[in-house]
């Protein structure tokens, strides 16, 4: 990275990341923002970024692209699109890389850090992960719902100088981020969440804390959790149940990010296509692989596929 104030690119700029990209630029950082949504690029770029919600209301002015084919160089590419769109975005700044840039990952799910890996070399990749939350509310506008650490870390573990710097330049700039040396068992962490309770939010079209106050969703979510947890266990990834919970607990609260709604609920309702295969379809994939049963993960992932075949067919009516 050049200095101390690193270039960064942010790959999709939707909820989170227009958060992250407005964070960095505010405190101090030339951030870029890119994002394939032609609708939302315009309405940043003719009227700047408007956050509501935590911090209160305000716009922030934003440099946006639909690509990032005009920019030349960056220290540091956060990956915050959706992960079905993780290659083409891998793709899309392959030659930042070339010129030195290091990618981090803050997407849901599983997979990602391999994905853009095998674009532009797993060397060049750091995994991240942060259970900050923020929604589009229609283009140019994103509600914001609290501040939390972030974690970046060496896929293979272990501390690094290069994790550190990147994680000094975020926290810097005003987004608090620590060296996770452990990254891979930290993002199965955020993922317990996700999968406890994404699918029953989307279904239901409710928040966090909505879904665990019905007795019966409450039950599926652990469900769901523990058998995540079980795959989890026969893959090598050593998670303390109690601790999770404990985790799960924090990020269900009310007056934070509790009250939003998961990010595949906010894309069912949307009509656009989920990240169901990453947060739940790999790991039923590995519990498959290992002989562990996941009958609830895959009866929420087919409700949740249910879901977005009918998105499919009303658009396909209109």
């Amino acid at each position: 990275m050049t200095g101390n104030k690193p270039s960064v690119v942010v790959v999709g700029a939707g909820g989170m990341g227009a958060l992250f990209g407005s964070i960095l630029q505010e405190g101090g950082l030339p951030v870029t923002m890119i994002d394939t949504n032609a609708e939302h690029v315009a309405a940043m770029r003719e009227g700047g970024l408007r956050i509501s919600g935590f911090g209160g209301d305000r716009t922030v002015s934003v440099e946006v692209f639909e690509d990032a084919s005009g920019i030349d160089h960056a220290d540091i590419i956060l990956f915050q699109c959706k992960s079905h769109g993780t290659r083409a975005g891998a793709e899309g700044v392959k030659h930042l890389v070339r010129n030195g840039a290091v990618c981090v990952s803050f997407q849901n799910g599983l997979g990602n850090e391999e994905v853009i890996g095998g674009v532009v070399g797993a060397e060049n990749v750091l995994g991240g992960l942060t259970a900050m939350a923020a929604v589009m509310e229609g283009p140019g506008h994103i509600r914001d719902f609290s501040r939390v650490p972030s974690h970046v870390g060496e896929i293979g573990g272990g501390k690094s100088e290069r994790a550190a710097r990147v994680a000094r330049a975020l926290t810097q700039a005003g987004l608090e981020t620590h060296v996770s040396e452990d990254v891979i068992r930290d993002i199965w962490k955020k993922l317990l969440g996700n999968v406890a309770m994404s699918a029953a939010s989307g279904a239901t079209d409710m928040t966090s804390v909505e879904v665990l106050s019905v007795p019966e969703l409450n039950a599926t979510a652990f469900r769901a959790l523990d058998e995540a947890l079980a795959v989890a266990e026969a893959v090598g990834i050593e998670l303390d149940r109690d601790a999770t919970v404990r985790g799960l607990k924090m990020i269900t609260e009310p007056g934070g990010t509790g009250d939003n709604k998961s990010s595949l609920c906010v894309d069912l309702l949307n009509c656009r296509p989920t990240e169901v295969d990453f947060i739940y379809g790999a790991v039923i994939d590995l519990g498959h692989r290992n002989d562990v049963p996941t009958p609830t993960l895959e009866t929420l992932a087919a409700i949740v596929k249910g879901l977005e075949a009918r998105n499919r067919k009303g658009l396909d009516d209109v």
